[in-house]
């Protein structure tokens, strides 16, 4: 019994921990498609990088969109790409190097500026007080 409660805490915990690295989402914004992705360290972290990728409905990486480099909390880093916009209902993902261990958590806000449409991500802690 003691084992078979172990085993399922065990099986659980590793199950919240794979849901955490699943940094990916659904464009949902109000245009019809973005031609910037800006990336925003709000983050306790330093001088790392992350990439952010077009996914298939099964989350295989269909192309990659940039490769975004933050040195410091508050620091941000953009791609613009106005020949392969971002489509409403597209699906994204946020990787890391597989040398980064750390947990990190996102939030997703989309502006229309009068020469782009833009996706912000920014990176925070999963701890954060704010989302």
């Amino acid at each position: 019994m003691k084992k078979s409660i172990l085993f399922i805490f065990l099986l659980m915990a590793a199950t919240v921990s794979f849901a955490q690295r699943d940094l990916s989402f659904v464009v949902e914004g109000p245009e019809m498609a973005y031609n910037q992705i800006k990336v925003v360290n709000e983050t306790s972290l330093s001088n790392f990088n992350c990439r952010i990728v077009l996914l298939n409905n099964d989350k295989s990486v269909k192309e990659v969109y940039g490769v975004f480099e933050l040195a410091a909390k508050g620091e941000s880093d953009t791609s613009t790409n106005n020949a392969n916009r971002v489509k409403k209902g597209s699906l994204l993902g946020i990787q890391f190097q597989k040398s980064f261990t750390a947990d990190v958590s996102f939030f997703v806000e989309y502006k229309d500026y009068p020469f782009f449409d833009v996706i912000i991500i920014h990176l925070i802690d999963p701890d954060s007080e704010y989302e």
